[in-house]
């Protein structure tokens, strides 16, 4: 029998306070109009793209909590009965955290704020899941990190048979991550699907090249 379970309270990653990327309860209201989503404040936007679950049930849009910072937008799209996620966001850095960012690699910051999107999303998972794919690739907004993790019993899906499901009940899973930052401005895409891990990085490459950033502030 499957359930789904939700995630567990869990310590997250040092990049993940320094890039403000904790989650809460959704807020705010957001606009979806002609198969685009458009973030509470405007932030950006992005084509919706179709569930891809075999029953055709659609998503459900949960706009993320930006601790107060107006610059900083998130949504997820869900179909938790069949284990689909897809997270988009876009942030608009402050100044000490760019002039901080702008001293490191290039690559070592996209990779920080992969993994920072990530832990700050599935706050459940106690450490970094393994890394089992990456790759880096241009876009609209400069050269952009590519990653898959490999998340041992990581699915908001579980199996159980008479009794309360556990996290030791859950199936394994994986999470494609698509980070982009040009000066000010990160983007990320996170993509998720219990039922089927296989599609997950095809969903990210989908989605990513449909947000666009509507702040003038970047």
């Amino acid at each position: 029998m499957i359930h789904l379970l939700g995630p567990l309270t869990a310590r997250a990653l040092v990049s993940v306070i320094l890039l403000g990327l904790l989650p809460a309860c959704a807020i705010a209201q957001h606009s979806i109009r002609e198969g685009e989503y458009k973030s509470p404040n405007q932030k950006f936007s992005v084509a919706i793209p179709k569930s891809s679950n075999w029953a055709g049930v659609p998503w459900i849009v949960t706009p993320l909590d930006n601790l107060g910072d107006a610059q900083y937008e998130r949504v997820m799209f869900h179909v938790g009965d069949f284990g689909e996620y897809l997270v988009v966001g876009a942030r608009t850095m402050p100044v000490a955290s760019v002039s901080a960012m702008d001293k490191d690699d290039h690559r070592t910051v996209l990779r920080n704020i992969s993994e920072g999107s990530l832990m700050g999303w599935r706050r459940d998972l106690a450490a970094l899941p393994e890394i089992v794919e990456e790759a880096f690739t241009d876009s609209v907004y400069g050269e952009a990190i590519v990653r898959v993790y490999s998340v041992t019993k990581g699915s908001f899906l579980v199996g159980a048979q008479g009794r309360r499901p556990t996290p030791d009940d859950r199936f394994d899973t994986s999470i494609a991550s698509i980070v982009v930052r040009r000066g000010a401005l990160v983007v990320f895409v996170l993509s998720q699907n219990d039922s089927s891990p296989g599609k997950v990085k095809g969903i990210a490459e989908q989605v990513f090249p449909s947000v666009k950033i509507l702040s003038a502030q970047q």
